[in-house]
Formats: structure tokens, sequence, C-alpha cells
């Protein structure tokens, strides 16, 4: 017997409600931007991926990460970190790149992020010139790009291997391959793989050389250049357009590019290259190569210093570092601990990373025979103390300051370790989370529903129970319907594991403090799991920044109103 229709009344099919999702744009490129302007460049890649989500309501862009002269082979890079903590952080669910290789060339990494850890995060991914949008069946042909991916892959592969032959072969014929020439001179505007000398910083580079006789040190050279206001190296560059990363823009003079500087053959006349290695297939990272496997090739420019000057510079320096290492030497293996804040102290007056210098007198009467202290110095002020007035901080101040901080923290913690275990916040929480599972559950089965009257359909139309125009138009209600709770399922979602991820002990930030409430001593472990950075004012007051301080505010929100917050 002929089945009857089930649609007995026509349906006003409602607008499906369209994401919103919460954009980022993602730039790479290999070589640090200098004078480019073609489509690589850092810039044009974010103004073309801007105009592609111009006039896109669906996009609403949360941020711009960049990597500047980082290598596609591995993800180790800041700004694809960055991008990847706000991810998972919950602050971007969408990433836009030019193309898949801007994304990265290593095959299978960039294989588990699309089709594993994206999808898991419920990430969209779309790479606009390779028309890959990770929600449209359409593009996202697994095997196209698969085999973009591997041939990214190999191409990096093939091009680390052809090129460093080549490259090599140049530096032994003395052909300059650099990216700028040294301070002192220009690349010959004829030929690239030659230098002449720069007539503007040249006659400076010979005062170093001067002041240098004359028994300043590196110290004090780097001191009368600022003073004179004469550029930096790389200030100079920015100045001169040769580079365009802001950065430069106000680099000050440092005494190791002076010792750098006055150490320099390529004064003498002589390319000097090959000085440090990397791989950019094998993501080796750079290392600085003995003297020894320098590659030196003698008489290939016009020389700015002469060889009777430079050889002096080079004997008053190795006396110094004679004198130095006989002085640091003598007692290298008297009171030298871990440095446990390496690289997180900060000038709290000109925000420079902090230095850590050892410090010993010598009694020669009480015991014991050797005081040994750390401090912490600030590199800037050395090199200009007009610039900066803070001079040093003891490490014992800080290190009590930081545990000072962190136990202060984690009494904050068994507070609310008590009040989240709380017959009252457990019942409210529970009872949240029960909401949300019947909610779930009811989205699941309309779900099931809704897939069951679309197969049922096709029956129907097949049975000519339905028009094609009835066909079509239920399809297009089902298929509304099905986006509909799909986005209410995710929504759901999200907010259960909100509620288990704030709410609960396993709130990141409870769960690494109380992780550290039996550890009575300050260690380098302790410091990279739960801080942040460390700031030291003029005044030597320590201010501590402490991670996981979002996930704090959001478990404190929840929770009844207490007297001690955290990070006080």
């Amino acid at each position: 017997m002929a089945r009857t229709s089930r649609i007995n009344a026509p349906v006003i099919l409602s607008e499906p409600v369209q994401t919103v999702y919460r954009t980022a744009i993602y730039v790479r490129l290999s070589v640090l931007n200098g004078n480019k302007d073609d489509g690589e460049s850092i810039e044009n890649q974010e103004a073309m991926l801007r105009g592609y989500i111009e006039n896109k309501p669906c996009f609403s862009l949360r941020s711009v990460y960049s990597d500047n002269g980082e290598t596609g082979v591995n993800f180790d890079r800041d700004g694809f970190e960055r991008l990847i903590g706000d991810v998972k952080s919950g602050t971007i669910n969408c990433i836009i790149v030019k193309d898949l290789s801007r994304f990265g060339r290593n095959y299978i990494e960039a294989g588990e992020y699309l089709e594993k850890i994206f999808p898991f995060l419920g990430v969209r991914f779309i790479a606009v010139n390779d028309g890959y949008d990770s929600i449209d069946p359409l593009s996202s042909d697994i095997l196209s790009m698969h085999l973009k991916n591997l041939v990214n892959d190999i191409y990096a592969r093939d091009i680390s291997n052809k090129i460093s032959p080549v490259l090599r072969a140049k530096q032994e014929r003395g052909e300059f391959i650099g990216a700028w020439a040294a301070y002192g001179y220009l690349k010959s505007k004829e030929d690239k793989h030659k230098i002449v000398v720069d007539d503007e910083t040249a006659p400076i580079v010979r005062d170093i050389f001067a002041w240098r006789l004359t028994g300043l040190s590196n110290q004090m050279i780097a001191r009368k250049l600022t003073e004179l206001s004469i550029p930096s190296p790389s200030r100079y560059r920015f100045e001169k357009g040769l580079v365009k990363d802001k950065r430069f823009e106000t680099a000050p003079w440092q005494m190791q590019t002076i010792k750098a500087m006055l150490s320099n053959q390529v004064y003498l006349g002589h390319m000097v290259q090959g000085r440090k290695r990397k791989s950019l297939y094998h993501g080796q990272k750079q290392t600085f190569l003995p003297k020894d496997q320098w590659i030196i090739v003698e008489n290939t420019h016009e020389a700015i210093i002469d060889r009777k000057t430079f050889d002096a510079v080079q004997w008053i320096d190795e006396a110094r570092r004679q004198e130095y290492f006989g002085k640091s030497g003598r007692y290298g293996n008297v009171g030298n601990p871990e440095n446990i804040l390496k690289g997180m102290i900060v000038c709290g007056c000109c925000g420079t990373k902090l230095v850590r210098h050892k410090i010993v007198r010598v009694n020669k009467i009480k015991e014991p025979k050797h005081h040994v202290w750390y401090s912490y110095v600030c590199p800037a002020h050395a090199a200009d103390p007009g610039k900066c007035s803070f001079t040093s901080v003891k490490e014992t101040l800080v290190l009590d300051a930081v545990l000072g901080w962190i136990r202060k923290e984690i009494a904050v913690a068994l507070e609310m370790k008590k009040l989240i275990e709380s017959a009252r916040h457990r019942a409210v929480v529970s009872s949240e989370q029960n909401t949300l599972t019947a909610e779930i559950e009811k989205a699941k089965q309309a779900l099931v529903r809704i897939r069951r009257l679309r197969e049922r359909l096709y029956d129907d139309y097949l049975d000519e129970l339905l028009t094609e125009r009835d066909y079509l138009y239920s399809q297009e209600r089902y298929k509304a319907q099905k986006a509909e709770q799909n986005e209410r399922l995710t929504m759901l979602l999200d907010r259960q594991k909100h509620i288990t991820k704030t709410k609960t002990r396993e709130n990141l930030w409870l769960k690494s403090f109380l992780n550290f409430c039996d550890n009575p001593e300050l260690t380098a472990g302790i410091v990279a799991e739960l801080v942040d950075s460390i700031t030291v004012n003029l005044d030597s007051t320590v201010r501590v920044t402490l991670r996981y301080q979002d996930e704090y505010g959001q478990l404190n929100a929840c929770l009844p109103s207490r007297e001690v917050a955290a990070g006080e």
C-alpha cells in the first residue's frame, strides 16, 4: 500500500543563524623583511588577508600573528606559539593564512594540526590561495591537501640540500652572500656579491679603533657613541630603509657590538663568512662555529683599518681577556648556583632584561675566605646611564620576593580549594553540569531525529509522495535545523568544558599552584611553571606577574567574596 506524505502543512523556513568566527590572521616569511615589496612580504600577506575577510560579517578579526624570519619546517615560532595559546584559551576559533606553505612546510606536523588538533579544538582553518576551507566539504579534499603539504615538505628538504653547497662555494670564492654588509660598508649597487666602503659610517669605524687604542673600554666606547647621537648599526640600517622591523628603530649601542667590530677582519679588506650554521630543513638552531672553520678570503674589498692598527687592538683585547679570565677563573669554583630566574627579570626603569653577575670578596683573615654573592645588573645602564638609572639588585632579595609572592598565591589557592569543596559550591556546579548534560543529550537526540527525517524524506520523494519542489524545500528546512542544533550542541559542550576548567579542581590556576603547596624552596621548575615575569623597580621593589591569572579570575568570579585577592 502506498504511503502518505508526512508533509501535511507548509512550514515557514527560518533563516539560520550565521556563526561569527573569532578570527586570527597568520603571516610568515622565512627571511626578515628587508626592502621586499612583493606578494610574499609580511605587510602584503597581511593586506591580502585583511582584504579577504573585509565585508564578510562571519569573520571577527581578533589579532594578527606574525613570524618574520622564521623557517616553516618546524612550528617552534614565537608568533605561532602565541596563536596556539589563544586557540587553546578559546580566544580564537578560526585561522586564515595566505596558503599552506605560510602555515608550515613540515608535512607530518602540518597534517597533525589540520586533521587532528584543529578539528578537535573546533577551529576553522582557511588557506586562501589554495582554496582550502575546513568547513567546506567541496574544498576539503584530504588527498589534495596532503599532496600540497608533501610538496612543501619535499621542497624545503630539496632547497636545503641544494642551496648549502652553492652558498658555500660562493663564500669560498670571496663573494658576499649576507643580507647586509658589516657596519662601515654597503652592498655594491653594481654587484650584490661585493661590498664597498660606506663614506658615512667608515669614519666612525676608524674612531672606534682609535678610541680603543687610547685605552677606552668597549663599554666606554658604546657610551661615547650614544652621547654623540650616532645611530647603532641596527638603527642605522633601519633609518636607511635597509630593514623595516621596528624593533631596530631605537636599537642602542651595545658592548658586544663594539667587541665584535674590533675583532672583525672585514675591516682589513678580508671577506669573513661561515661563522654561523643553521639548517633550513632539519630545523637546526643557529650555532657559532670555531674560528678555524670560518671561511676567510683575503683582499676582496677596500680596507678601512690598516694592519698595524688592527693588530694593536687585538693585542689590547687579548691582554684584557687574559686579565679577566685570570681573575674570574681564580674563583670559578666558589659558589656557582643555578640561575633559576634567568631571562625572567626586567628592569622597571627601561624594560631591559637584567643579567646576573657574580661578585667575590676575599677575606684573608676570617673564614670562610671567600664571600660570594650575585647581583642582577641592567645592560642598558651600563651602555648609557643617562637613559636608565637602575644599577643592580641582589639576587637574594629577588628570590625572597618571588618566593613570597608564590607562597601568598598558594595560600589563596588552598583557601579557594576549601570553597570549591564546600557542599554549597559542589551542589551549584553539579546542578549546572546536570542541566547541561540533559540539554546536550536533547541536542544529540534532535540531530538523530533530523537525520532520520531526512532519510525518510528521500524515500517519500522516490515514492512520488513529494514533488521535487516540496522535497527541496523540506531538505533545506532540515539542513537549517541541523545547522542550528549543531551550533547549539557546540555551545553547550563549550559551556560544559568551561565549567569544568573554571569552577572545579581542574581549574588551571588552582591545579598548578596546589601542585607546589608542599615545596618549601624555590626551584627552576617552580619558577618556570608559576612565574610569567619579574620586574625590579628603581627602589629595588619587586613586582612578580604570576601565570594563569585569567583562570584565577574565572574561578574567583563564581565563588563567594573573599578578603584575600590573588596576585596582590
